[in-house]
């Protein structure tokens, strides 16, 4: 974040990403990618076969799945849901490095005061008057 741009701006800009995620409705976590097989013929020559549309992610566990995708209709969509993933990605790390900035501002700020009085010094003073 640019040390020139205000607390009111960042909070701005804060309300502008959740707006955009809020706006992302279908997102899909993974990449499409072409797969090519290759295979030996009886003759011996090799035989190279495809490009076949490959979706791939990753589950809970940590495996890779993949499935064929074989109509163009789906494999568009799975292309959109994808990159509005990727949007999702951008707009919350851009969030994170917000709200650091903004954690940082509240240190900073003079105007940020604590609202309740302390009790520690309170303690010490009933202390004190008890001996």
């Amino acid at each position: 974040m640019q040390s020139s741009t205000t607390s009111a701006q960042l909070h701005i800009r804060r309300r502008q990403l959740i707006s955009q995620i809020e706006d992302l409705d279908q997102i899909r976590r993974g990449s499409i990618t072409e797969q090519f097989v290759e295979s030996v013929r009886q003759d011996g020559t090799k035989a190279r076969r495809g490009p076949y549309t490959l979706y791939s992610f990753k589950d809970k566990g940590g495996r890779t799945i993949s499935r064929r995708l074989t109509d163009p209709a789906q494999i568009a969509h799975y292309r959109s849901q994808i990159e509005a993933f990727r949007q999702f990605q951008q707009c919350t790390a851009e969030l994170l490095a917000l709200g650091e900035a903004l954690c940082d501002r509240a240190l900073q700020e003079p105007d940020t005061e604590k609202k309740t009085p302390s009790t520690h010094s309170k303690t010490k003073a009933k202390k004190r008057s008890k001996l």
